[in-house]
């Protein structure tokens, strides 16, 4: 948990749920993983010339903030729906994530959060809302999965993350 006082609480509290060991924590290289060699989830294949085999925690806390917190404005939505986006916005595209929170609000989905798509999450009933999200994320697996048969032995995985991300949206919701 280390560089969390640099970070606002909400942002600090998902993203240390992110890098546990049991969803992003520690080093991959699995050569069927499309994103390449992964550490605390940074892929070799969104940071291209990051090393990432030595990449630390805190470097990857940084990135996190920086190119997928602030850059999706997950800070602009109630926590929760905020740290859903995040988690989206790790393991999707970030157009491809914000789309889907749009679908889920009703707003034309053109993959870019702005003040009608904040607006609306405002208006929303969180819990169906999350529900609805975290359903179109399944169903968005289920189709990587469908297109792509070397991307099926990660499903389960994927499923369980969203199981666990429900969990901890519930969990931390409390903590602010």
């Amino acid at each position: 948990m280390s560089g969390m006082s640099q970070y606002p609480i909400s942002f600090s509290l998902i993203c240390n749920w992110l890098l546990s060991p049991e969803i992003e924590g520690g080093y991959v290289n699995d050569p069927d993983d499309r994103g390449g060699e992964t550490h605390f989830g940074i892929s070799k294949r969104a940071y291209p010339d990051l090393d990432i085999a030595n990449l630390t925690e805190d470097q990857a806390r940084a990135l996190y903030f920086r190119d997928y917190w602030l850059t999706a404005a997950c800070d602009q939505f109630p926590a929760q729906l905020g740290w859903a986006l995040f988690d989206g916005v790790v393991n999707h595209k970030m157009s491809v994530a914000i789309g889907l929170m749009q679908q889920s609000l009703g707003v034309r989905a053109d993959g870019i959060n702005g003040p009608v798509t904040q607006a609306a999450a405002y208006r929303s009933y969180l819990p169906a809302l999350l529900i609805d999200y975290l359903s179109r994320r399944a169903q968005l697996y289920h189709d990587i999965t469908l297109s792509n048969h070397t991307q099926s032995k990660f499903y389960r995985g994927w499923l369980r993350r969203l199981f666990l991300l429900q969990r901890a949206i519930q969990n931390l919701g409390g903590s602010l």
